[in-house]
Parts: C-alpha cells; structure tokens; sequence
C-alpha cells in the first residue's frame, strides 16, 4: 500500500518492510525536518479515526459559517 500526497509529494504512508508497521514519511524543508512515524495497527486506525473525525468537524464549522452568512445578507426581491 502507497498513498502519497502527488502534488507536494510531502507525505508518504507504507508498510514497513517487515510489514509489521505503518509509516508515515513527512518531508521537511530541510533533509533534517524530514520525519518517518512507524505506527501498529491499533495506532494507525486510530490516527485515521482522529483524522476523519476532525475533518468531518471543518466541513460542520465551515456549513455553520455558510448559514450564518446567509442569515445576515439581504434578501433580494
């Protein structure tokens, strides 16, 4: 398994070799920013879980703020 971000190619998540583990490969600006995060799999599912939790949060916000903005325009006749 390969994900990779194709237009900034700044994240990368694989197996391990011993494919034991997941990785998260997180380049840096500078060769020392760069960060490899091995997780298990109870880790991994839990940082997906966090992750689409959260992003399900912004879309909330973000509908919120959209109603908010309709209730304060005019209406046109």
């Amino acid at each position: 398994m390969k994900m990779m971000d194709e237009e900034t190619g700044e994240i990368l998540v694989l197996r391990d070799p011993s494919r034991s583990r997941i990785e998260v490969h997180i380049k840096g600006t500078t060769i020392d920013e760069y960060r490899v995060v091995r997780l298990a799999r109870r880790e991994a599912r839990r940082l997906a879980a966090l992750i689409l939790f959260q992003a399900e949060r912004l879309e909330g916000e973000r509908a919120a703020r959209v109603a908010a903005i309709r209730e304060v325009e005019p209406k046109s006749a």
